[in-house]
């Protein structure tokens, strides 16, 4: 599963809530930062924004939730010598853990390698299948091939399609102090768009509408093509932007169980089990209401978002100065920000409207901490920077090594404190 989105001039980490910007500044309060870094941050917040906001970025988190308490079970079941070696390879589907995780790297397609592809023209697209695992509710899933005439072949998938809509917004909202990017994963959906309807991609914002709808789906590369595909044969036809999200809002689908479903019931469905799913990484503790209501935050903002106001992106887009974008202020005021890096390895996080500015959000690096040591056998915590800067923390050798080992210190660091709540204590990592 993908780790980083993308690295040219930061990153954002799915599923745990994590960005990294590429300044220098020290302090990243918004009103403070220069044109060029704040649509930097943009960039990379509107990642944060795709995250719990859409089908897709929820599915995303699902997915490494039930890793984690996959993995958690079997070491209950099986370290009976207290000993847990890691990386742990599941190689059963027993609880369905591996065909979620291979539908992901399925639909999570290509994203250029780690600076991307600088000349990218596609001469092909085809669409193709991949043979999942067996299992009794499907035998594949589709994906997209994209060539080019640069010799390229590539996955056209979500990772394409969050990076397409990032870099749209944030030329559109920042025109005079965006960088220019790699043409792939960065203009993909725009150029596989021009592909199949060169009128419709002539306006960014109807790419735009269709990067966001095409997310709200469990494969959105399929989807995006789908779409273009009906577009060029004239079964399809939108004169706005506006257009194209009432008609995924009024699509009738049918779940597995053969329910009729829209996009509002099943993001919402998705979105409760989600929501409870982080909340229960910390389950009954106190100590950490900000934690939880942060999530509530998130989660109650994306609803209100999709369920009454639907072109809420748009009125983003259509405002071109980042200090003065309304819609952007409203999310930063609403939801914060999560945790935040600089080039310095200075961290930040802004604290949304009436909430403590302490809200927990570093609790997040430290479950991607945890599941790396799991998934990748990556024994050190690359939360000691910035435990080295906090007041509250005790940072040592063991950080570095050996940081489950913390777990014995009368004053828990994050990764401690989700070892010790979890019933880890008792095993060594080998």
């Amino acid at each position: 599963m993908s780790r980083k989105l993308h690295k040219i001039l930061g990153y954002y980490v799915p599923a745990f809530f994590e960005m990294h910007v590429d300044i220098d500044a020290d302090d990243l309060t918004i009103n403070k930062l220069k044109p060029f870094e704040i649509t930097v941050l943009f960039h990379e917040y509107i990642h944060f924004l795709q995250d719990f906001a859409t089908y897709y970025g929820l599915n995303r988190i699902y997915v490494y939730s039930e890793y984690m308490h996959s993995v958690i079970n079997r070491i209950y079941r099986n370290s009976s010598d207290n000993k847990i070696c890691v990386p742990i390879k599941i190689e059963d589907n027993a609880d369905n853990v591996l065909l979620n995780q291979q539908i992901q790297n399925f639909t999570s397609g290509d994203d250029g390698g780690e600076y991307g592809i600088k000349d990218f023209t596609i001469s092909d697209i085809i669409e193709d299948s991949d043979t999942l695992i067996d299992n009794p509710d499907m035998t594949s899933i589709s994906n997209v091939i994209v060539s080019s005439l640069e010799g390229d072949m590539v996955i056209f998938g979500a990772i394409a399609i969050t990076e397409s809509m990032a870099y749209i917004m944030e030329r559109l909202c920042s025109p005079s102090a965006f960088k220019k990017s790699p043409s792939f994963p960065y203009r993909a959906a725009e150029m596989v768009a021009d592909y199949y309807s060169p009128h419709f991609s002539d306006d960014p914002l109807m790419v735009l509408a269709l990067c966001d709808m095409a997310q709200m789906s469990s494969n959105p590369g399929a989807c995006f093509v789908r779409v273009m595909k009906g577009i060029q044969s004239g079964q399809l036809s939108f004169n706005s932007p506006e257009e194209i999200y009432d008609h995924f809002y009024s699509q009738i689908s049918k779940t597995m169980e053969g329910e009729q479903s829209t996009l509002l019931l099943g993001f919402q469905g998705l979105s409760n089990v989600v929501k409870q799913q982080i909340k229960n990484y910390l389950r009954n503790m106190p100590i950490l209401d900000t934690y939880y209501e942060w999530i509530d935050r998130l989660f109650n903002f994306a609803w209100e978002w999709r369920k009454n106001d639907r072109y809420f992106l748009l009125k983003m887009a259509r405002h071109h100065d980042l200090s003065t974008n309304g819609a952007f202020g409203f999310c930063i005021c609403n939801v914060g920000t999560p945790l935040m890096s600089n080039n310095r390895g200075s961290y930040f996080k802004i604290s949304p409207k009436g909430m403590n500015v302490d809200i927990d959000v570093e609790y997040f690096k430290a479950f991607s901490q945890v599941e790396q040591l799991f998934s990748q056998g990556l024994k050190g915590c690359a939360l000691y920077e910035w435990c080295c800067k906090s007041p509250q923390s005790t940072p040592s050798e063991l950080c570095l090594s050996t940081p489950w080992k913390k777990v014995k210190e009368e004053r828990l660091c994050p990764y401690a404190l989700l070892w010790k709540h979890w019933n880890l204590s008792k095993y060594d990592v080998v």
